[in-house]
């Protein structure tokens, strides 16, 4: 670039001095003021690592084992975030510290939740007038939104298992009655188990046949026939009892549908009871390192901000000045404007 070029760039800022003194000097007086009027305040973090995604429901069928997705895990960070800093957890946290005035609105203003990108990790920091109240706010802030939270996902889990248990509660009374009823089946038809009853019938028949072949073969006219006529009542009974079947085994196949039916529902309810628990303890989510109370202070406004203010400022008010130059040239300044060849600056 020409140096006229360059000396004419500087002119220009030299001419409108004021406008990048005036912005850099309310941009940064304006930080400042905040940082030192806000008063002192110390900041005490909690770290909590997210290991897993927690399982949101329980459900009635699936594995404990699954894959754990990273964007599941920043999903369950976020998630927790936005409980902490719009959720009831700092009401609840200041219930159990009666002894500090603060109101759930301004502990919630005070909270902040740094997620690092790409980690497991997340930091919640609490500020306060001294070291000691905002190590015990952050801490206490914690451990009370974890627990809230584990409720909270924990809830269609706990409604799971309510309804398994009334579905328990019917199939219970199902099988009971199933149960009344074959056992009054068996005591009026004086059977206890139909096919071993069945067999014993054909035992008997057979045995008492040969017995009667054995006295016919011996002359025992008589007696063959008093056990002809006795196999012949044992087989009406036999005869009966067969009659008896359909009822029975219809009575037997109520009876173990409904056994099954209960014994698939209390595996069931263990299951909802174990991951309940699962999700109120919040296993996948755990605090490694909780808040000390701060050495230092913490700044309104970090000196990073600050300097970044300034350069931006600085930036901005430098084409500002190329903007009102433009201006006044194209005549929007009229007051102000000059004669065009006002603008050309000698190189020396």
């Amino acid at each position: 670039m020409p140096a006229r070029e360059i000396l004419r760039y500087f002119h220009i800022i030299r001419k409108w001095w004021w406008v990048i003194a005036l912005l850099f000097g309310a941009t940064v007086g304006t930080m400042l003021a905040i940082t030192f009027l806000s008063g002192t305040k110390y900041e005490a973090t909690v770290t909590v690592q997210v290991s897993a995604p927690p399982p949101q429901e329980a459900p009635l069928f699936s594995e404990f084992g699954r894959e754990v997705l990273r964007d599941e895990i920043q999903q369950t960070q976020a998630s927790f975030s936005e409980f902490l800093l719009e959720g009831d957890a700092p009401y609840q946290a200041l219930e159990a510290l009666p002894d500090i005035d603060l109101t759930g609105g301004e502990l919630r203003d005070r909270i902040t939740v740094d997620i690092p990108e790409n980690s497991q990790l997340m930091h919640i920091a609490v500020r306060a007038s001294d070291p000691e109240t905002a190590a015990l706010l952050a801490n206490t802030l914690v451990e009370t939104g974890l627990k809230q939270y584990g409720q909270l996902l924990a809830q269609p889990t706990a409604n799971t298992r309510k309804f398994i248990e009334r579905e328990l509660e019917v199939a219970r009374e199902e099988l009971e009655s199933a149960e009344a009823e074959l056992i009054q089946f068996q005591i009026d038809s004086k059977i206890g188990d139909l096919d071993k009853a069945i067999n014993s019938q054909y035992e008997l028949i057979r045995s008492l046949r040969l017995q009667g072949d054995l006295a016919r073969s011996m002359g025992e006219i008589a007696q063959a026939e008093a056990i002809e006529a006795t196999v012949l009542k044992r087989e009406a009974e036999l005869q009966n009892i067969i009659g008896l079947s359909s009822e029975y085994t219809a009575l037997v196949d109520r009876v173990e549908r409904m056994r099954a039916t209960y014994a698939f529902l209390l595996d069931k309810r263990s299951e909802a009871r174990i991951k309940e628990n699962q999700l109120l303890e919040l296993g996948s989510m755990q605090i490694i390192t909780a808040a000390r109370p701060p050495r230092r202070p913490a700044a309104a406004i970090d000196a990073k901000l600050i300097v970044l203010g300034a350069v931006v400022s600085l930036l901005t008010g430098v084409l500002l000045t190329f903007l009102f130059e433009y201006l006044e040239i194209s005549g929007v300044f009229r007051g102000f404007r000059r004669p065009v060849e006002h603008l050309e600056y000698d190189s020396d």
